[in-house]
């Protein structure tokens, strides 16, 4: 994937905007990846401690 240093998306006809809502990752916000990241690793996280008991 190549990073960008000035956020764009591009729609179905092929014209380049501004992309005004931060980087995405296959459509999905950056934001949202993490949150989701961080709610599994907490996740992970009483699932082992409670199978270590």
């Amino acid at each position: 994937m190549k990073v960008r240093t000035e956020r764009t998306w591009t729609d179905e006809d092929g014209q380049i905007y501004p992309d005004e809502h931060g980087t995405r990752f296959f459509g999905v916000p950056a934001w949202a990846i993490c949150f989701a990241l961080v709610i599994a690793m907490g996740a992970a996280l009483l699932a082992y401690t409670f199978a270590s008991r």
